[in-house]
């Protein structure tokens, strides 16, 4: 999907620059999608910029989405539409770094990558931008999901039984090499 969106030519034409920061959801977070969200069926321009909503213009390691100053980010997807609009609301939410994308409140579950210019962390939702999916149109049965209107905080925790599942079916690859 990356690939198929353009998006991974636009990393790769970035590296020089400020760095990325991806969340790339867990594939819990996928399975917990409530069913009236349909990824596979967005068209290709509306899965690109899905994509791009899950990535920071900028390098942040933990320790700086934990203390970051303004809350609100701008996403490869706001530069792609406009200033204001595909943001993402970053805070820390007990004891833990929360992404609140307007629909769904996300935890960082883990650090799959830090090294200067790229930190991946894996996310306990897919963030769904409310320029496409829109507060009304996610609907769901299941409470404390993370949908916004729950105000509950993310469940995390750190314990080996509880570890994040793996990170599904993602390739991020640097030069179309040293792929994870």
């Amino acid at each position: 999907m990356l690939s198929a969106s353009g998006v991974v030519d636009e990393f790769e034409a970035d590296e020089r620059g400020a760095g990325i920061t991806l969340f790339v959801p867990t594939d819990s977070a996928f399975a917990d999608l409530p069913a009236t969200v349909s990824l596979q069926s967005l068209p290709a321009d509306k899965k690109a910029v899905v994509l791009k909503f899950h990535v920071l213009h900028s390098y942040y390691p933990l320790g700086s989405l934990e203390s970051i100053v303004n809350p609100v980010q701008p996403t490869l997807a706001t530069e792609a539409t406009g200033a204001g609009s595909y943001t993402l609301n970053i805070s820390r939410v007990n004891g833990s770094v929360a992404i609140d994308s307007g629909i769904v409140q996300a935890s960082v579950t883990q650090t799959v990558i830090d090294q200067n210019p790229v930190a991946i962390f894996g996310v306990s939702k897919v963030l769904l931008p409310r320029e496409i999916f829109g507060k009304n149109s996610i609907a769901t049965s299941k409470p404390g999901n993370g949908v916004m209107g729950a105000a509950q905080p993310p469940d995390i925790s750190l314990s080996p039984e509880s570890a994040p599942d793996r990170m599904g079916s993602l390739l991020i690859c640097r030069h179309r090499q040293d792929c994870i």
